[in-house]
């Protein structure tokens, strides 16, 4: 199924590179009787490792013979907007003045869909989509990219996350394969904080990175979204309103459990405080929990330790008697959308197809690790078929909850942010009330 493989890549960047893509690479171009010239705004350099990759994606696209209904040809032309901010205000600048100077087709962070479409910034592309092409795509990936009903986006990569462990570890202190946690039968923060107890007691490294400082504010959503989930509860209610939702029962129970956790580790350090963001394949720690990137550090940097683990769901919640709750890994993804400035949306669409597509996914993959978004893909490609890649792919496939979509997105990641510092950093204090703290934080994003 590959068309492309790692050497092709490098092949094709290296054109890229030459060559400056200097007809169709961000300067010049426009329609003719011929051509149709689709725009992309691009949320990264030139420069990088992410940027040159959609480079080479762009001169397959150009390569290949993609026409409008009009029987012209459609050229993809890509403008680097270095990063996401700068894609945003660019977005934002262009939407203050009228929106005429938009692009056809920008990238989007997935909880920025709701925003975007609510506002019209972009348009809804399902009557250009097959259904064939459109089930191919992995759940999540729907999921994240339909506002009220109608699909706006479509994105080639995914990151999906998990708790990292080591199996060998673990085997040295009794676990066997079938004690392991598995989406149908998951580890609790429970389950895990007992594994840890009994690797500490036998003199084996136990800690755990959690990697709170990920991504900035970011990071906490995409990695620990599940906190809430798993128990049942929800960021933001029917009408788009985090107060009832994030102060509910079910959402204080599942942070709960990380309050739990660190109070536990004021007492028995679970929590890894070294500098060392290698200490899980150094085997300084047993576990982590972080996205699918680290498999390729692994398997590049950490050779003799790629049989020695493995990667299980997030944990769930667990009520006080032993009923557990619902695996949901967290993802996370940017894709593409076609613009409200878009004059020929089928062009664009063909474009959002391509760039997020099969072979483009695997070219993605192959280039920075993120994981592929299509099905067929991760059934057909031997590489997901063992290992962690095959844990990974199940979890995505089959548990993946894609981050909340509401228009206030931006205030509830950084509030969401907050909570998880204030569990972290106060949790042991007598005057620690969490369903106060967020109850103070949900009222302000609702503001």
């Amino acid at each position: 199924m590959r068309k492309l493989g790692t050497v092709l890549l490098a092949a094709l960047i290296g054109v890229t590179m030459v060559t400056g893509l200097a007809a169709c690479g961000g300067e010049g171009g426009g329609d003719t009787a011929t051509t149709k010239t689709v725009k992309v705004w691009l949320h990264k350099s030139k420069t990088e490792a992410e940027g040159k990759t959609y480079a080479a994606i762009q001169e397959l696209f150009n390569e290949a013979d993609y026409k409008t209904e009009d029987g012209r040809d459609i050229v993809m032309r890509i403008e680097y907007k270095s990063n996401a901010q700068s894609l945003e205000t660019a977005i934002n600048s262009e939407n203050a003045l009228g929106g005429a100077g938009l692009p056809d087709v920008f990238a989007v962070d997935s909880p920025n869909v709701a925003l975007y479409a609510k506002n019209g910034f972009i348009v809804p592309i399902d009557e250009y989509v097959s259904d064939d092409v459109r089930n191919d795509y992995v759940d999540s990936v729907i999921e994240q990219s339909t506002y009220d009903g109608k699909l706006y986006a479509l994105s080639g990569v995914v990151a999906p996350g998990g708790l990292y462990y080591n199996k060998e570890l673990l085997s040295s202190v009794g676990y066997t394969e079938d004690q392991i946690g598995t989406p149908e039968n998951p580890w609790s923060w429970k389950d895990l904080t007992e594994a840890m107890g009994k690797l500490k007691a036998a003199g084996k490294p136990y800690q755990i990175m959690l990697n709170l400082g990920f991504g900035g504010n970011e990071g906490a959503m995409y990695l620990h979204s599940p906190l809430v989930y798993s128990a049942g509860g929800e960021f933001a209610d029917e009408n788009g309103k985090t107060l009832n939702a994030l102060t509910s029962d079910k959402s204080i129970a599942g942070l709960g459990m990380f309050t739990d956790f660190f109070r536990g580790n004021a007492q028995n350090d679970w929590l890894y405080k070294g500098t060392n963001t290698n200490a899980f394949p150094g085997e300084e720690v047993a576990f982590e929990i972080y996205g699918p990137w680290l498999v390729r550090d692994i398997n590049k940097d950490f050779k003799s330790f790629a049989d020695k683990y493995d990667v299980m769901p997030y944990p769930v919640y667990e009520d006080a008697n032993g009923q557990k709750g619902t695996v949901a890994t967290p993802c996370g993804s940017w894709g593409f959308a076609v613009s409200k400035a878009a004059r020929d949306k089928d062009a664009a669409t063909q474009v959002v197809e391509f760039l997020t597509g099969v072979e483009a996914s695997g070219l993605l993959y192959d280039s920075i690790g993120v994981f592929p978004t299509h099905k067929s893909y991760l059934a057909e490609e031997e590489a997901f078929s063992t290992g962690v890649l095959k844990s990974f792919s199940t979890l995505l496939t089959e548990t993946a909850k894609a981050r909340p979509k509401l228009e206030n997105y931006n205030k509830l990641r950084d509030a969401y942010s907050r909570i998880l510092s204030y569990i972290q950093n106060n949790a042991g204090d007598s005057r620690f009330d969490l369903k106060s703290y967020v109850t103070q934080e949900a009222e302000a994003i609702d503001k």
